[in-house]
């Protein structure tokens, strides 16, 4: 009598290659959006952090040239002609800011500037998400995995950019525009603690917290860590540096008393 042949006790794993796919960039970009559990695939053995940057970087660009004359310019003016009431500039002083300014110099110095901030801003916040999901949570999270969550997570904040420059077309200035709870206080804030209470109001928004939901779903899925774990400290983290930044907006804040 024949023996049965033998068969292996457990089921050959499952190609990696196949449970975790490869998202091209632009693949990647709609992901982020419409199924943002599923959009990091593929990120620990292919860096495309630049992709986003890139469009985070043109897209800044863009919104500064079209707000330049049309609602920076009007909120520098008005800021100007408070310092020569003030005595803290002359009539002369102002007329070459706004000379330099609304030219083609000034247009520039506002897209560099935006071309520049862009990635201190994002080497800085991936740096506190590895912090946070890395160091304090214990776990093998890479800073260029930190870098990948900051960076496709930034896309999101597009939708919030828009409405926002929408308002301040509509406006004239950039002062005082709200995309978050800030909306609920007065469009002229009274004192310093209002100021501060409208930033971190609009920080607790739902397009705000749109963002640092995705942060905490990309944190968890690149970092292999519990994402109620990942949700506690990046969301610790978030609220803290949300209330330091009210804070020195309402110490710095023009025209506002105590």
């Amino acid at each position: 009598m024949e023996s049965p042949p033998n068969t292996p006790l457990t089921a050959p794993a499952p190609d990696a290659g196949a449970a975790a796919p490869n998202l091209s960039p632009f693949q990647r970009a709609i992901a982020i959006f419409a199924r943002p559990t599923a959009a990091w695939s593929g990120l620990d053995t292919h860096a495309q952090w630049w992709f986003p940057l890139i469009i985070m970087i043109v897209f800044a660009a863009c919104f500064s040239t079209v707000l330049h004359d049309r609602a920076l310019m009007p909120m520098l003016s008005e800021q100007w002609e408070q310092s020569v009431a003030d005595g803290k500039m002359t009539a002369q002083q102002v007329d070459k800011m706004e000379q330099m300014m609304g030219g083609p110099t000034g247009k520039a110095i506002a897209v560099v500037q935006q071309a520049v901030a862009w990635p201190i801003i994002m080497l800085i916040s991936a740096l506190l998400i590895w912090f946070g999901a890395g160091f304090v949570l214990g776990t093998k999270f890479r800073y260029r995995l930190a870098l990948e969550t900051v960076a496709w997570s930034s896309l999101i904040t597009i939708p919030g950019q828009v409405l926002a420059g929408a308002l301040m077309w509509s406006r004239e200035t950039m002062k005082g525009i709200h995309t978050g709870f800030g909306i609920l206080l007065p469009d002229d804030p009274s004192n310093k603690l209002l100021v501060g209470l409208g930033i971190f109001l609009d920080a607790i928004g739902p397009l705000s917290l749109w963002y640092l939901a995705v942060v905490i779903i990309g944190a968890a899925a690149l970092s292999g860590a519990k994402r109620s774990s990942v949700a506690w400290v990046i969301g610790g983290i978030y609220i803290v540096l949300m209330l330091f930044f009210s804070v020195l907006g309402g110490m710095f804040s023009r025209g506002a008393g105590s």
